[in-house]
């Protein structure tokens, strides 16, 4: 034992005469170098240590908790910016409730339930009321929902993207929705959709379509669904016939920066498009906040009522859901579009040609996105590497070469 003492000890001196780190040849040098200069090293050396530990366990606490921040990007020329998604629902006809009932010849009794079954309202829920079955009931009624809700071609009318003409129901695709079957215009939840985006070569088109119903919009991100929880920029539940409204929007993008990557999922406060929630019972194949919120809508329902709206039913089996705290993190890339104005016109008086073709709405942009947020880490392991290195130098003008000094003298050299 005392050999390996003395070896040591020979080391660590020939580890002093020979390193090129500032200060520590005074301490440990086999030279003959007086106590007092040797003790006031030791000191310096102590103090270097103790700082740069302190700032070192700074980066370290960052690095652990994962920060993130943001930064706002001013260099537009090159962005693609997705139009909206655009969500036409039918909202209410009670003369297609009727014309059913004449048609099936059910009783009028039952007007009301029906109407209440096939056009979704929140009021709906406020009260419960005692039916007559096959009278003003009756049990099998999902089969009537879609006819008394009538289909793409007798809902629109003409449809219009940049000043040309489409055929409505080619680019409004149906979609399963918690208001029912909606038609979805430019989503990314279709797999055969083809995203349309706009940038300064493209310009601005602008949506134009009619319909001949009273009907429901919402505009949102291309990869959001609707439901009675999201937001609507609209402020108007519905459209009412014949009007003439101009919608002007707005869009602030949210995007990554690779170093997002490296943060864990608690420390950034978002998910990316490849990850889910936590829930063993997750039913849609993507992450989005709507779809989440929607989930959240049908796990209270199926607390509270052990079974949910028979619209949510049909979106990708959404009843089968464990009985969990939700909560719903933003994604980690968005883009959330605002109603800069909103202008409706009822048409009471005399209606031209063009207002025949029922109601017209117009969705446009007012002008290209200036500014885009970044979300990125504070710190990552590579920067972690850099503050370390910057440390070493300043504390004790180390590099990586001064490692290798280190392991060569104290474990390779013998001599």
């Amino acid at each position: 034992s005392s050999s390996i003492i003395t070896t040591i000890k020979y080391k660590v001196r020939r580890f002093g005469d020979m390193s090129n780190l500032h200060g520590v040849g005074y301490v440990f040098s086999m030279s003959n170098i007086p106590y007092f200069k040797r003790f006031f090293w030791l000191i310096i050396l102590c103090i270097c240590c103790f700082g740069a530990w302190e700032i070192l366990k700074s980066s370290l606490y960052i690095l652990s908790t994962g920060a993130g921040s943001y930064v706002v990007e001013t260099n537009n020329l090159e962005w693609n910016t997705p139009f909206p998604g655009v969500t036409v629902c039918k909202h209410t006809d009670m003369e297609a409730v009727k014309q059913y009932l004449k048609k099936y010849n059910i009783s009028t009794n039952a007007t009301k339930f029906f109407h209440e079954v096939s056009f979704w309202d929140l009021k709906y829920c406020t009260s419960c009321t005692i039916c007559k079955l096959n009278d003003s009931c009756v049990e099998d009624f999902t089969s009537a929902i879609p006819e008394i809700r009538q289909g793409c071609s007798q809902l629109f009318t003409e449809c219009k993207f940049g000043g040309s003409d489409f055929n409505c129901c080619d680019k409004f695709q149906p979609i399963e929705t918690e208001f029912g079957s909606c038609y979805v215009f430019n989503s990314a939840l279709l797999s055969n959709a083809s995203l349309l985006t706009v940038n300064r070569t493209i310009g601005l088109p602008d949506l134009v379509f009619h319909v001949r119903k009273v009907v429901a919009v919402r505009i949102h991100a291309p990869r959001d669904i609707v439901s009675g929880g999201m937001l609507n920029i609209l402020q108007v539940q519905s459209v009412p016939l014949v009007t003439e409204m101009d919608v002007m929007l707005r869009a602030e993008p949210t995007i990554n920066d690779e170093s997002v990557t490296t943060l864990s999922e608690a420390s950034r406060d978002c998910l990316l498009d490849d990850e889910r929630p936590p829930y063993p019972d997750w039913p849609f194949g993507y992450y989005t906040r709507s779809a989440c919120i929607l989930y959240c809508r049908a796990l209270a329902q199926m607390s509270r009522c052990n079974c949910t709206h028979h619209f949510l039913a049909k979106i990708d089996s959404i009843v089968h859901f464990a009985k969990e705290k939700c909560a719903c993190p933003m994604a980690c890339e968005e883009t959330v579009y605002d109603a800069i104005h909103v202008f409706s016109r009822r048409v009471s008086t005399t209606m031209t040609e063009q207002q025949r073709l029922g109601t017209m709405i117009k969705v446009r942009f007012t002008n290209l996105p200036s500014l885009r947020v970044r979300r990125l880490a504070i710190t990552t392991p590579l920067k972690l590497v850099v503050d370390m290195g910057g440390i070493g130098g300043v504390f004790f003008g180390a590099s990586l070469l001064s490692v290798i000094e280190l392991i060569y003298l104290l474990c390779i050299r013998r001599s």
